[in-house]
């Protein structure tokens, strides 16, 4: 039936060259309209000239429509044959689709086993070719990764070298509180050290030197900022949701990741929330948990609690400029350096200037 149509194409293309001879017009279409069906095209001011045999089928603003008894004798045998070949392909289709069907079970566990084979050969490549580790898996609460890396950002990286950097938990410390600039990979440190946990528990290799990692119940994270709009939530609304989420359903076996709680509303307000979240994780939970914050004062916490511990990315000042190390290191920030980070950001520096004015009045 298809090469029967093509047949049927090749003798419109011959019929348009034999009514341009005919009608001695080499602007002359065949063309086609769903309506109307198959027709001669010809501009208005050539239309008194056309042959007798051409019947008028249609009067447009800048053309007229023409067609001819051999053009609407085909045009019938054509509709005939694709609605033809239509039921036909439908008729096929179905028999194929029920042929399917019959083997419909088999499909499937093919799809899964090789699914699942695609699965393991991709983290086999990576961690192949990334220099990653097999992770040792313990029954103790323990999370120890040396020279872990962020598997996603360090693909990234073209030009700089990622920045691998140590964690310790679950083995005397339950808490981190993590502090440094913005800007500086705190974010990132969390997020590597969630994705290590998860990759080790799937069964793959892990981004690291080496790694100790016990299972974890759950993973929770609180990182990043956004609102609910449709049900009506601010930032900080959708914030302490989630924390609440996290203190009612974390365990001593639970990884809790938590980046800048309590940032949405008042300082002292938000440094109280923060404080009391995070004493209740290493006390009342004793729940795995890194927390990144700027409320610098949470340091102190180390001090009160064995099982709390400070660290920080570190960063070097280079005259005016502000160099980020990406490194973290033992012990706790004692600046954001946030009107750097604005600086490097591209804020109008008058802008900048005031900003230092305004934090030297605060200071004093």
């Amino acid at each position: 039936m298809r090469n029967q149509l093509d047949d049927q194409e090749s003798w419109l293309a011959e019929q348009e060259q034999l009514e341009r001879q005919r009608s001695n017009n080499s602007n002359l279409k065949l063309q086609y309209h769903r309506t109307f069906g198959y027709f001669l095209s010809v501009s208005r001011a050539r239309s008194g000239a056309v042959p007798d045999h051409w019947i008028r089928r249609q009067t447009l603003a800048n053309e007229e429509r023409f067609i001819t008894p051999d053009l609407k004798a085909r045009e019938g045998q054509i509709f005939q044959m694709r609605a033809r070949a239509a039921q036909r392909e439908y008729e096929l289709f179905c028999e194929l689709r029920g042929q399917i069907g019959d083997h419909a079970e088999a499909i499937r566990r093919s799809a899964r086993a090789i699914a699942g084979l695609d699965a393991l050969t991709s983290l086999a490549e990576v961690a192949a070719t990334g220099g990653w580790c097999a992770p040792e898996i313990t029954a103790d609460r323990s999370l120890v990764i040396e020279q872990g890396r962020h598997p996603v950002v360090e693909q990234l990286l073209v030009e700089d070298a990622f920045t691998p950097n140590d964690s310790d938990l679950g083995t005397g410390i339950d808490l981190v509180v993590l502090t440094g600039p913005n800007a500086s990979g705190k974010s990132c440190y969390l997020r590597q050290i969630g994705l290590i946990q998860l990759l080790a528990q799937i069964g793959s290799w892990v981004p690291a030197q080496a790694a100790r990692i016990g299972i974890a119940d759950r993973i929770f994270t609180r990182v990043g900022a956004v609102d609910d709009l449709a049900a009506g939530q601010s930032t900080f609304m959708v914030e302490m949701a989630e924390t609440a989420n996290i203190l009612h359903h974390a365990s001593e076996r639970s990884l809790v990741l938590l980046d800048e709680i309590g940032r949405g509303t008042a300082t002292f307000d938000g440094l109280s929330i923060a404080w009391a979240v995070s004493e209740h994780l290493a006390g009342d939970l004793q729940a795995r948990t890194v927390f990144a914050t700027h409320y610098h004062e949470l340091n102190a916490l180390a001090g009160e609690r064995t099982n709390v511990a400070n660290c920080q990315v570190l960063v070097e000042e280079t005259g005016s400029d502000l160099v980020f190390l990406h490194r973290v290191a033992a012990g706790g920030a004692s600046r954001s350096y946030g009107i750097e980070a604005a600086r490097l950001a591209g804020v109008p520096a008058s802008v900048v200037q005031r900003a230092r004015q305004v934090l030297d009045q605060l200071a004093t």
